[in-house]
């Protein structure tokens, strides 16, 4: 399969969010609606208190200034500014005498017409005007003084202006006065219909003075509206996050390939060394071997293997990087007790194709007993009956193999099965639970079983402690490798620890 060119990949990116965004809009919708009709509410409910605050202020002030007789001052105090606001569109006094007076300037016998004796016996009430021809009813807000009735009608068109805000015709509020004793009268604003719908909701709501009873009403209009947000909203965040994952793809593109060129730098540059860590038989405490571990010294940096391994392997540069670490080792074998043995890490490539071969072909064939391979378990081998053929090519010659990290890849028993390998390394995955209650105890005492029973030539790597040492050995696993006895090392630094070894360990001499 073609890999997919980077501008497809970015515009996959890009296209990806904002489709998996236009898909979830329906399921997003209602959430969304349920939304606005809250944030709705809670609109008029603020607005609602704004203007009960501002007409609680304005009224009582006023009507603490009226005389009652409609002359002057009662004429100018309902035509101030200051009391005939926004909120008021009439305003007007009915006297105990009969007479009548209002901001219009004539009397308006507006109270009477409401039937003066059925109004509650408070001080303070609201009422409202006569309902005629099928139209909205105002609200009228009364104070009794004596046997005089002081009143304003209040505009309603803040409330259409609410309703309508943002979505029109989406909402349907209704203002249910409540009076003791008293049938509520009912304030309808807004298009009645949606109340109707059958997939209608509500969310309602009462004054500071428990008065009057709010509630506004939605329906598919909201829906509607809603399902366009979302879609609108979903839009601009999946543009964002196609940009976002652009810029992240891009930006790990240029890392991944400058550290390609980096890796390949070093190659040319023969930066890639071997690094050795011994491997001692707890039986004699004689170092019998190493492992050659891969390093990248760049300068004076000492780069670690997890930063570019995996990434070598994917690149297929561990290949060129094996060829230098294995010419490496080569040369240093000589340096080395003659019987002391390399092993060198080789991945499935190698064996699946006469890679190895060749290379140790064109090295005429050095050391078959003193340099052995382990054959990782990290990437499966996908040719096995190739693997096998080259293998026991291999072995013809005297070279051995070993399972490394055995039981946590791909192959495990079957690779020992069908390749012929007579050597496992126990991975420290296993090693670790030593001492533990993991689950993984018991997968270790099994691998060891295993290997006794099979004859196995068993190292266990990644030893720390004296602990897991003495376990291993009392259960016959007596090959160490770990921190245990050393770390891995430079040639040089390899020269100076053999040195202090066979102080402290005369007979391993």
């Amino acid at each position: 399969m073609q890999p997919i060119r980077p501008l497809w990949n970015s515009l996959l990116l890009f296209i990806v969010p904002i489709i998996i965004g236009q898909l979830l809009a329906p399921w997003q919708s209602t959430q969304m609606a349920y939304h606005l009709l809250q944030q709705k509410v809670t609109e008029i409910k603020m607005a609602t208190e704004e203007r009960n605050h501002e007409l609680d202020i304005a009224l009582s002030s006023q009507l603490a200034k009226f005389d009652f007789n409609c002359g002057a001052n009662d004429m100018a105090l309902l035509r101030d500014p200051r009391f005939y606001s926004t909120h008021i569109r009439l305003q007007g006094l009915e006297l105990a005498s009969g007479k009548s007076c209002s901001s219009l300037g004539l009397g308006i016998p507006l109270i009477h017409e409401l039937n003066h004796d059925e109004l509650p016996a408070s001080k303070y009430g609201l009422t409202a005007t006569t309902a005629r021809f099928n139209t909205e009813q105002e609200v009228v807000a009364y104070a009794r003084v004596g046997d005089n009735l002081a009143y304003w009608v209040l505009d309603n068109s803040w409330s259409h202006q609410l309703i309508q805000h943002s979505c029109t015709n989406c909402f349907y509020l209704e203002f249910t006065q409540r009076h003791q004793g008293m049938a509520p009268t009912l304030f309808p604003r807004g298009d009645r219909s949606i109340k109707t719908e059958n997939s209608n909701y509500s969310q309602s709501f009462l004054d500071q003075r428990q008065l009057i009873k709010q509630t506004v009403w939605a329906g598919k209009a909201l829906k509607e509206y809603a399902l366009q947000q979302v879609k609108r909203y979903g839009l601009w965040i999946g543009i964002a996050v196609g940009c976002l994952l652009n810029a992240i793809y891009w930006l790990l593109r240029s890392y991944r390939r400058s550290l390609k060129g980096l890796l390949q730098t070093g190659l040319e540059h023969r930066e890639f060394i071997p690094f050795y860590q011994p491997v001692v038989d707890t039986r004699s405490h004689q170092v019998v071997g190493f492992e050659a571990l891969l390093r990248w010294q760049r300068g004076s940096e000492l780069i670690p293997p997890n930063t570019f391994i995996d990434y070598a392997e994917e690149q297929q540069l561990i290949l060129p990087m094996t060829e230098q670490l294995l010419q490496q080792v080569i040369n240093d074998l000589p340096l080395l007790a003659p019987e002391q043995w390399v092993s060198v890490n080789v991945v499935a490539a190698h064996i699946e194709q006469p890679l190895l071969r060749t290379l140790l072909s064109d090295c005429h064939h050095p050391a078959p007993t003193r340099l052995t391979f382990e054959l990782t378990e990290r990437k499966p081998i996908l040719d096995i009956q190739a693997a096998t053929r080259e293998i026991t090519l291999l072995q013809q010659l005297g070279y051995h193999f070993k399972l490394d990290d055995f039981g946590t890849g791909y192959g495990g028993f079957a690779y020992l099965q069908s390749l012929g390998i007579r050597q496992i390394k126990i991975d420290k995955m296993f090693v670790d639970t030593i001492g533990t209650h993991d689950l993984k105890r018991s997968v270790l005492d099994a691998i060891i079983a295993f290997g006794r029973k099979s004859g196995m030539e068993m190292i266990a790597e990644g030893v720390e402690t004296q602990e897991q040492a003495d376990y291993l050995h009392q259960q016959g696993v007596y090959l160490i490798q770990g921190y245990v006895f050393g770390k891995p090392m430079s040639l040089t630094e390899l020269a100076d620890w053999q040195q202090e070894w066979q102080l402290q360990y005369p007979q391993s001499a």
